[in-house]
């Protein structure tokens, strides 16, 4: 009993989980960057198409007009650069590149990525969620999709 009394006290400070590259990176904070994006309540005023959201590589393009300062020629609307948001933002600072997906399920998504990061930003169709935008985020080999994509 005492023997498997000490294995266990000694086990337990060996219950850290490993590192990861994801917790507390940049990566981190740029999904989180998004979602503060996203939860502004008047998002489509300024991040849509007459209150419905943008697709494909018109979502692409505003998204990046609202992160990117040297994007400002592009955007539409009532949508402009977000110093507040996105001032000291990685999604700024690593200069976060658009694409779109090919799996079908994503056809609509924007696609953001920096080295392994890889942000897919899907507007919701219905009309009826709130926020209009869902993320999604892996980390993957430089220029491969996620696997969730397939």
């Amino acid at each position: 009993m005492l023997e498997m009394a000490s294995s266990f006290n000694s086990q337990q400070l060996q219950l850290r989980p490993p590192p990861d590259a994801y917790s507390g990176s940049d990566f981190q904070r740029a999904d989180r960057d998004l979602l503060r994006l996203f939860s502004d309540e008047n998002l489509l005023n300024t991040l849509g198409d007459g209150g419905n959201p943008w697709t494909g590589d018109d979502l692409c393009q505003q998204l990046i007009c609202r992160f990117s300062l040297k994007s400002q020629g592009g955007c539409k609307g009532g949508n402009s650069y977000d110093s507040n948001l996105f001032d000291d933002s990685p999604l700024q600072l690593n200069n976060y590149q658009p694409s779109l997906s090919g799996a079908n399920n994503f056809l609509k998504a924007c696609v953001l990525s920096h080295k392994k990061h890889r942000v897919l930003v899907m507007p919701d169709s219905s009309g009826q969620n709130d926020p209009p935008y869902y993320l999604y985020s892996c980390l993957a080999p430089s220029g491969s999709t996620c696997s969730f994509e397939s």
